[in-house]
């Protein structure tokens, strides 16, 4: 966005949360942690233990299935109001979870969050 302003160009940023979606799901995600896990050398597996990779599995699992939205249009309607608005914000927050992270850089100046 910074980038972008030496040019006269304008960029407002959509920061989403967590959202459910059926092309997306926890198996793409288990699928590639298990690939990580496959590389690690042996020594680091076996310092981590396979009962590790299983729990932090089931928490991920957990955590996907209590912070995800199913409800995308909060999303579709910030891009809409960013791409039509007189006056778009600089910044568009979707999804209550995403409200909640960056609620203390949403009270900062965009040039101060930039910054951070």
């Amino acid at each position: 966005r910074i980038e972008m302003k030496h040019f006269g160009v304008k960029v407002s940023i959509v920061e989403h949360g967590f959202f459910k979606a059926e092309e997306v799901n926890s198996d793409i995600i288990e699928k590639y942690l298990f690939n990580l896990w496959n590389r690690l050398t042996p020594e680091i597996r076996d310092s981590y233990g396979e009962k590790y990779l299983v729990e932090y599995i089931k928490a991920q699992r957990s955590s996907v299935k209590r912070l995800s939205d199913y409800d995308i249009s909060n999303v579709i309607k910030c891009m809409e109001h960013a791409l039509i608005a007189k006056y778009p914000r600089t910044r568009y927050r979707a999804g209550w979870d995403a409200k909640f992270f960056w609620l203390l850089l949403s009270y900062a100046p965009s040039f101060l969050s930039d910054m951070l």
